[in-house]
């Protein structure tokens, strides 16, 4: 039997992520996805940065698991 859908408290915050029924999910407002955006737009401008630990920005909720989003060059690409 499904559990019950628990929606975000974002309060001030804009992104939670979560691992349920062996998925990661990304729950965020239109804010959180804007910042997700600029956060995957710096990596493709500056590669050698490498990633991004969202913990290091105030926007995750206070329930989310910590997270980072990261680039590598795959063999298709060199």
């Amino acid at each position: 039997m499904p559990r019950e859908f628990r929606k975000p408290n974002f309060g001030k915050r804009h992104i939670e992520l979560r691992f349920e029924d062996e998925e990661i999910c990304v729950y965020a407002t239109t804010t959180g996805l804007e910042r997700l955006m600029t956060f995957c737009k710096s990596l493709l401008d500056n590669p050698q940065q490498g990633h991004i630990h969202l913990e290091d920005y105030e926007i995750l909720t206070k329930d989310s698991l910590r997270g980072a989003v990261a680039v590598f060059v795959s063999n298709a690409e060199e």
